[in-house]
């Protein structure tokens, strides 16, 4: 029997471990705010639904309630997002019907490492004048 068997990880070993835990973390610190702030989208759109009258107000009174909302929580990501494409869009469900609905798709692109980046595709929608 060999006594001086060695018990437990090596130095190399825990270095993987390390370097393992630091890409995750680096990850989860980058697109983090993302979906933070697309939680921060959906509960903005949840609340301009349910304003009361909303249904019957014009497309753009809803597009002036959601620059407000922008604004007031400072929605950087989403403001460059609107800046390249029309992120926000108010169409009628069915073609007559006085009901609309109010969705949200975007992209953001971040940056990992090197030439890495995370792009994280973002929709949501809301009908008008319900509460969602």
């Amino acid at each position: 029997m060999n006594k001086n068997k060695q018990k437990g990880a090596t130095f190399i070993t825990w270095m993987i471990v390390a370097a393992i835990g630091i890409l995750m973390f680096t990850a989860v610190a980058k697109i983090g705010p993302s979906y933070l702030e697309h939680n921060t989208v959906r509960s903005m759109m949840k609340s301009i639904a349910a304003e009361p009258g909303i249904k019957d107000k014009s497309s753009r009174y809803v597009y002036s309630q959601v620059n407000k909302y922008i604004n007031i929580n400072g929605m950087y990501t989403l403001e460059k997002a609107m800046a390249n494409t029309k992120v926000f869009k108010v169409s009628e469900l069915r073609t007559g019907n006085r009901r609309k609905r109010l969705t949200a798709h975007y992209e953001v692109k971040k940056h990992w490492l090197g030439n890495l980046s995370y792009l994280m595709d973002f929709e949501y929608s809301v009908i008008l004048g319900e509460k969602n």
